[in-house]
């Protein structure tokens, strides 16, 4: 088939030109690579708050006041918090000034009586109170220390109440707290893995709290090997479209055109072409990225697969239907780059577009990118089958399709005279 030749011909011809391999494959590696750096070591599945440096300071005789040091010292927790016991409130903070704690707990003299006196008249708790000394310098940690406070001290005042708790009940009542405490610290992990972390959703919510079994680890070559290759396919691919205008400036396609070669075989031989240099691009990309960064692209190939070659389908039909309309070639440069930016920055290639909303996640969803980064993170991030990615197919197949149709229909009309 004429179209074939053509097409393989015009691959082997760019991918003998080093400055293209530079732009296609070296680049989205290399930036792949600062910014996974830049992320650190995300792969480990361990809790990335771990052992938060605490002291507890209990002045109190009473019972009351041990049940927060029971808890907080608690075998459960030993994961999370690394207690201490102080006397000195006032060399518990200067610590604190130091670094070297995060939270000191603090039960003042009195703190029992108070609280029993208290629950038996009006003034509930009125004169018993905890205090939470905190690090300022430290976003996340001290947050998880007042969460935990106030969940033992929420779970006092609800039995105090009900008339569950009296002097001699108190140290019993640690015990059935620290019941409630159990499987906190996977809890934490699971809350705190990279997948969910967001400082500003830090605050641990206890009552709210599911424990189980954590996610695969985020692992951020998993994200943005994909966010690379596909913002670099665009370029590679629109250029390679905006390459039979340059060919018509030179005068080697009009020449062309004039054998007795099909005018349809020779359009679809261009566009043949730009897809197969792209779908090479994308194969070597996958592979290189699986040798350097150990990215696994997840348990189905063969979704790995169609979601390749449907993207570099649907990006070579638009960069064909762009370049069809171009009055010029100055003018699809122009056009090509500014649609290949604006869509890395719409579809998701260099942050989820999930948290986009609006008429600005409507305008993501009219992009190849998303469609492709949504199902390609759906493989290499949810670890996602081949039937799971189906309707990310289906969309860049249709978009594929109507812009090979529109692109071939441009192109005849503008070089069959």
């Amino acid at each position: 088939m004429r179209a074939l030749y053509i097409g393989w011909k015009d691959t082997l011809r760019r991918f003998r030109d080093w400055k293209a391999l530079a732009g296609m494959l070296a680049a989205p590696l290399l930036i792949s690579a600062l910014i996974g750096l830049a992320f650190g070591n995300l792969n480990d599945t361990e809790t990335p708050i771990s052992e938060i440096a605490l002291a507890v300071v209990n002045h109190d005789d009473g019972e009351l006041g041990q049940i927060y040091v029971d808890v907080l010292h608690s075998e459960d927790l030993t994961d999370l918090l690394a207690a201490e016991n102080m006397d000195d409130l006032a060399v518990a903070q200067q610590r604190i000034r130091e670094g070297e704690l995060r939270a000191v707990v603090y039960i003042p003299a009195g703190f029992s009586d108070n609280l029993l006196e208290g629950a038996q008249g009006s003034d509930f708790g009125s004169h018993a109170e905890v205090q939470v000394f905190t690090d300022p310098t430290a976003n996340i940690s001290p947050f998880i220390v007042q969460s935990i406070v106030e969940q033992i001290s929420n779970g006092l005042n609800s039995a105090l109440l009900a008339g569950q708790v009296s002097a001699l009940q108190a140290a019993d009542y640690a015990h059935i707290l620290q019941e409630r405490m159990a499987g906190l610290g996977e809890a934490v992990a699971d809350q705190l893995s990279p997948e969910n972390f967001d400082v500003r959703e830090s605050r641990l919510g206890l009552n709210v709290i599911q424990t189980g079994e954590s996610g695969p680890a985020f692992d951020p070559y998993s994200f943005f090997v994909p966010g690379m290759a596909v913002f670099f396919l665009m370029f590679s691919v629109f250029d390679g479209s905006r390459s039979i205008l340059q060919e018509q400036t030179r005068g080697t396609l009009p020449r062309l055109i004039t054998t007795p070669t099909p005018h349809s075989q020779i359009i679809l031989g261009k566009m043949l072409g730009t897809f197969l240099t792209g779908l090479l691009q994308f194969a070597l990309l996958v592979l290189a990225s699986t040798l350097l960064f150990g990215v696994n692209w997840g348990s189905s190939p063969a979704g790995v697969a169609l979601i390749m070659v449907l993207t570099v389908f649907a990006a070579s039909g638009l960069g064909a239907l762009l370049t069809s309309a171009a009055r010029n070639e100055s003018q699809a440069g122009i056009v090509v780059s500014a649609v290949s930016l604006i869509f890395g920055a719409l579809g998701g290639s260099f942050f989820p577009a999930s948290n986009l909303s609006g008429i600005v996640d409507l305008a993501s969803r009219l992009t190849v990118n998303r469609w492709a980064m949504e199902g390609f993170t759906k493989l290499t991030v949810g670890r996602a089958g081949f039937n799971e990615i189906l309707p990310e197919a289906g969309v860049l197949a249709l978009i594929g399709l109507v812009t090979f149709v529109l692109a071939m229909i441009g192109f005849k009309r503008r070089f069959v005279r």
